[in-house]
C-alpha cells in the first residue's frame, strides 16, 4: 500500500499530456515485452531438447559407424590369419632367394587384397618367427626397425595363440606406419600354424585416427559445434582439431564430468562458455564420444526474433506516443485555461473566473472551480481563526498516527484464520493484538519500560510474522538490567515496522530481526537490526529531512519516534541509523542511564 502511494505521488504531478504518454507507454511495451520474454523461454527450452535428441542420434550413428570400423578390422586381421595358414603350407619359408620373392610378393599380393575389402584398415604388417618384416606398404621404412624389441611387439608376443585380438591404444609411432605424423589405433595378434599350433610370426593392424574423425567431420549443424573421442584417462584421441589430439582434455571440470557419468546430454559451463554438452558410451574400447555445442549457436535465430520483437515494439511505442499526444491536445487546451486560473487563485487572486463553455466533464469542473472561489471567501476567514486550534491538535496527531495503522490488516488477518479453521493460530493472533494495544494505551500513560515495550514489539513482531511468514523471523535478546529502563511507548515499532516494510519485504528470501541492547556508563542503548536491502547513503541523508523532495515525509515513524526521544530525554539521545545496500539496517534507540 505504501508502494503504490509512493508510486502515485510522481504521477500525480505529470501534466495531463505526459500521463497519457505514461499509461499508453505501458499499455504497449508490457505485454509485448511479455510476449516476447515467454515465447523466447519457451522456443528456447524446446529448441534445445530438439537439439540433444538430434544429438543423441547422430552420436548412436556415428558410433555405429565406428563400431563396423572396429569389427571390420577385427575380421581382416582374422582372414588375413586364415590367409597365413594357406601361404605357409604352399610358400614355407626359405633361403632361397627366389623361393622368398614368390613367398613375400604372395604375402604382398594377399595384404592388398584384405586393404582394398576393408578400407578402413589403413596398413598391415607381418614379422614371422625368423624376424622377417612384411608390410602392406611398400617399400618399407627406415623406421620400421624399431619394431624389434619394442613393447608393441613384447606385448603382442605375450599373447594367447589363435582367435585372440587385442587392441593397443591409439598412440603416435613412426615405425609400421604409412604417415607418422597421424596417430594410429593397432590391433596385434599372435599367427600360428592351426594344425600344429606353432607360431607363424605376429600380426599388426593399423586404423588411422583420421579414419575415425572422418566419420563425423561433417556431421555438425552448427557453428563452432565439435565432436571428439576421449579415452578412459580423459585424452582425446580423435577429434577434427588435430592441436588437441593425444592431450588430456583441457577443460578439467568438464573431463571430470565426462569421465564421473555414462551417457547424458545437458546445458554445462565450460571454460569456453555455456554449451550443450553430450557425452555417449562406446563399451568395447572404453571410449567416450563427446559432442559440444554453444547454446549460443543453438539459440542465434530466437536472438534474431528478440531483435525483431525490439524492433516492433519501438515502432509500436512512436505510433503509440504520436496518438497520445493527439489525444491530449484535444483533451489539454481547456485544462490549460482552468489550470491560468487556478495559478491566479494561487497567487491569492480570488477575483477570478475560468471561462470555460463545454459541457463535458472538464465544463463541469470549470463550473464547480467558479463555485468554489466564491466560497473561498467566506471561508479564509473561518479558516485563519481555525489555525491556531490545528497547531494545538498537532502533536496529538502525529501520536494519533502510530498507534492504529496496522489494525485493520490483523482484524482481517484474525478473520481469514478463522475462516480458515485456524482457530489457534486466530486465538494467539487476537491475544497478540489486545497485549498490543493494553501496552500502547498504557491508562494514559506516555512512558512505559523498556521490558513493556519490548513486549509491545513482540506482540506485534508475532502478529507481522502470523502475515508474512515467508518475509521474515525474529530474534530478540535484551538484558535485564536494560529491561527496568524506561522509553516513550511505542519507540521501538516503528522501527521494526520499517525494518519489515522497507528492508525484508522486498528482499526475495527469509530474512532476519533481531532486538537487542546494552548498557554502558553514559546511556542504555536499544538496537533493531535486519539483513534486508539496506539503503544507500542518499536515502540515509533524506530521513534525517522532515521533508524530501516531493513534499511528503521520509520515513515517518523513524523522524517520530526520534523527536520524541529529543522531546522527553535532551538533544543527546534519540535515534540513529546504519545501512549498507544489499546488506541490512541497523538502528539505535539511545536512553539515559
Amino acid at each position: 500500500m505504501k508502494i503504490r502511494s509512493l508510486l502515485a505521488v510522481p504521477f500525480r504531478r505529470l501534466l495531463i499530456r505526459n500521463k497519457i504518454i505514461v499509461v499508453f507507454f505501458p499499455l504497449i511495451i508490457i505485454p509485448l515485452f511479455t510476449l516476447g520474454y515467454f515465447t523466447s523461454h519457451m522456443f528456447t527450452s524446446s529448441l534445445i531438447g530438439k537439439t540433444k535428441q538430434n544429438v543423441l542420434d547422430e552420436s548412436a550413428l556415428i558410433l555405429t559407424r565406428i563400431d563396423s570400423m572396429i569389427r571390420n578390422s577385427e575380421s581382416s586381421a582374422n582372414i588375413i590369419m586364415e590367409n597365413f595358414d594357406h601361404i605357409y603350407q604352399n610358400y614355407a619359408p626359405s633361403d632361397n632367394p627366389i623361393e622368398e620373392n614368390q613367398r613375400r610378393m604372395r604375402i604382398q599380393t594377399m595384404f592388398d587384397l584384405e586393404l582394398f575389402n576393408f578400407p578402413d584398415v589403413d596398413s598391415v604388417a607381418f614379422i614371422d618367427s625368423r624376424g622377417k618384416l612384411y608390410t602392406s606398404y611398400f617399400p618399407e621404412k627406415d623406421n620400421d626397425v624399431k619394431i624389434f624389441g619394442s613393447e608393441l611387439l613384447i606385448h603382442i608376443g605375450e599373447l594367447p595363440g589363435y582367435g585372440v585380438n587385442n587392441w593397443f591404444p591409439m598412440q603416435h609411432r613412426d615405425f609400421l606406419v604409412t604417415d607418422p605424423d597421424v596417430p594410429v589405433l593397432s590391433i596385434g595378434k599372435q599367427i600360428i600354424d592351426l594344425k600344429y599350433c606353432l607360431p607363424y610370426g605376429i600380426l599388426i593392424v593399423n586404423i588411422k585416427e583420421s579414419e575415425l574423425s572422418s566419420v563425423y567431420a561433417k556431421m555438425v549443424s552448427y557453428p563452432k559445434e565439435h565432436y571428439r573421442i576421449i579415452d578412459s584417462q580423459g585424452t582425446v584421441i580423435s577429434s577434427s582439431y588435430k592441436s588437441e589430439l593425444m592431450k588430456p582434455l583441457q577443460d578439467e571440470a568438464l573431463r571430470k564430468l565426462i569421465l564421473s557419468r555414462d551417457s547424458f546430454s545437458e546445458i554445462a559451463h565450460t571454460q569456453t562458455g555455456t554449451n550443450l554438452v553430450t557425452s555417449v558410451g562406446y563399451a568395447k574400447m572404453g571410449w567416450k564420444l563427446v559432442n559440444i555445442v554453444p547454446e549460443q549457436a543453438i539459440t542465434a535465430d530466437i536472438r534474431k526474433n528478440i531483435r525483431m520483437t525490439v524492433i516492433i515494439g519501438s515502432i509500436c511505442l512512436v505510433f503509440a506516443l504520436l496518438g497520445a499526444s493527439i489525444l491530449s491536445r484535444v483533451i489539454v487546451s481547456p485544462l490549460q485555461k482552468l489550470a491560468k486560473a487556478m495559478r491566479q487563485v494561487k497567487e491569492v487572486e480570488l477575483n477570478v473566473l475560468a471561462h470555460i463553455q463545454t459541457a463535458d466533464e472538464i465544463g463541469m469542473l470549470a463550473s464547480v472551480f467558479n463555485s468554489m472561489i466564491a466560497r473561498m471567501k467566506e471561508l479564509l476567514q473561518r479558516v485563519e481563526a481555525e489555525q491556531k486550534r490545528k497547531k494545538e491538535y498537532e502533536l496529538a496527531l502525529i501520536h494519533a498516527q502510530i498507534k492504529p495503522h496496522f489494525l485493520y490488516n490483523t482484524l482481517d488477518l484474525i478473520y481469514l484464520l478463522n475462516d480458515l479453521d485456524r482457530s489457534g493460530e486466530a486465538r494467539d493472533t487476537a491475544k497478540a493484538l489486545a497485549d498490543f494495544y493494553r501496552v500502547a494505551l498504557s491508562k494514559g500513560s506516555e512512558m512505559i519500560t523498556v521490558g513493556e515495550e519490548i513486549k509491545n514489539a513482540k506482540d506485534y513482531l508475532s502478529i507481522q510474522r502470523a502475515r508474512y511468514s515467508d518475509v521474515f523471523d525474529f530474534d530478540i535478546d535484551v538484558p535485564q538490567d536494560v529491561m527496568r529502563s524506561v522509553i516513550p511507548k511505542l519507540s521501538i515499532q516503528p522501527l521494526v515496522e520499517n525494518a519489515i516494510y522497507h528492508g525484508l519485504k522486498t528482499k526475495g528470501s527469509l530474512g532476519h530481526i533481531d532486538i537487542g541492547g546494552f548498557r554502558d556508563q553514559q546511556a542504555v542503548t536499544i538496537v533493531v537490526s535486519d539483513d534486508g536491502v539496506g539503503m544507500p547513503e542518499s536515502k540515509l541523508r533524506e530521513i534525517w529531512s522532515r521533508w524530501s523532495s516531493d513534499d511528503k515525509p521520509v520515513s515517518f515513524g523513524i523522524f517520530s519516534v526520534h523527536e520524541r526521544i529529543r522531546l522527553y530525554f535532551g538533544n543527546e539521545y534519540g535515534v540513529t541509523i546504519s545501512s549498507r545496500e544489499h546488506e541490512g539496517t541497523e538502528v539505535r534507540i539511545r536512553l539515559p542511564g
